[in-house]
């Protein structure tokens, strides 16, 4: 029996060595990033450090598995960091009038605005990456202007902000909030119409539209998901930091499209996960702690970000598909 035949029968859903590189890629990833950082500082693996990196990591874990699904279609999300900053100054101003129900209304807005960009950008035909980079700018704008391009605070005793920042069995409740999105997007995609939509969308989009896929409704879909993922993780950083800023994930946008591309879900489309972002996200998450631990700057952490980026695009990138502008 050849190399190649017993991998086949180990997995019998890998048929190119891509596919393989793809499906365990990620996870050899993490584990080879994790030792690293393991024998910088091996006092991280005690269970308060785990606790508080879990704590810490919500928000960007989050952030990842809500871009994963612009990514699925071929497109991609360029002003969830920006929405995430936007959600938490938005937040913090209407918890004086609305209190608790404050929180359901950001995530609600901030699906309304994500589907209404993923709409516009099949009705006008503008390429996701200009979209959403416009977006950015005047997510951006309006969080500097509605803040006057300071911090706003919240008191404690707020129900929502006291949850996220809580523990639940000795686990960071922000951390158990994102496995429960992880476990019922993971589940819609698996188990849906519009989860298998996102998947033949992303192979094919002429051939989704060919076989009565909605293609203004799917990408409305996606980017509502993507937006209000990003807003609950702007909620995330407001509960740890029990204020707003304008420009408080700013900082995430880059680590958030590495969780996507490691974790292997193909820049093209059709190809990957929430189950591989989730790696992905992690393997961003100790990239980060690694650099910090290494004394590295902030600046080391954007090159290495960077650098992992156009790797991982380099190898997941269907190249049957260059020219069509998603």
């Amino acid at each position: 029996m050849t190399h190649r035949s017993a991998i086949s029968r180990l997995f019998p859903s890998l048929r190119t060595p891509g596919d393989l590189l793809r499906t365990l890629g990620p996870a050899i990833v993490l584990a080879v990033v994790f030792a690293l950082v393991v024998s910088i500082a091996p006092g991280i693996l005690k269970w308060r450090a785990v606790n508080a990196l879990l704590f810490d990591a919500a928000p960007l874990l989050i952030l990842v598995i809500g871009s994963t699904l612009p990514v699925l279609l071929g497109c991609i999300d360029l002003s969830a960091a920006a929405m995430a900053s936007l959600a938490a100054v938005v937040a913090a101003l209407l918890m004086p009038v609305l209190g608790s129900a404050a929180v359901p209304a950001v995530i609600l807005g901030a699906g309304l605005i994500g589907a209404l960009q993923g709409w516009l950008i099949g009705r006008l035909q503008i390429p996701s990456f200009v979209m959403t980079l416009g977006t950015l700018g005047v997510f951006s704008g309006l969080a500097l202007y509605l803040s006057n391009a300071s911090t706003i605070g919240i008191g404690p005793g707020l129900g929502p902000f006291d949850f996220l920042g809580g523990r639940t069995a000795g686990m960071p409740n922000a951390f158990l909030t994102v496995l429960a999105v992880w476990v019922v997007l993971a589940l819609v995609l698996r188990f849906t119409r519009a989860g298998r939509d996102v998947y033949a969308f992303g192979a094919s989009e002429l051939a989704a539209y060919m076989s009565g896929v909605g293609r203004d409704t799917t990408r409305a879909y996606a980017f509502a998901i993507s937006s209000m993922c990003a807003a609950l993780g702007g909620l995330m950083l407001l509960s740890q930091t029990l204020y707003s800023a304008p420009t408080m994930a700013s900082n995430l946008l880059l680590p958030a499209l590495v969780g996507v591309v490691v974790g292997g879900t193909a820049i093209s489309g059709g190809v990957g996960g929430l189950s591989a972002s989730l790696i992905g996200g992690l393997t961003a998450v100790m990239v980060r702690v690694g650099t910090t631990i290494a004394g590295l700057p902030g600046a080391a952490q954007d090159v290495a970000f960077g650098v992992i980026i156009l790797i991982a695009v380099a190898v997941t990138t269907d190249r049957s598909k260059i020219g069509i502008v998603k």
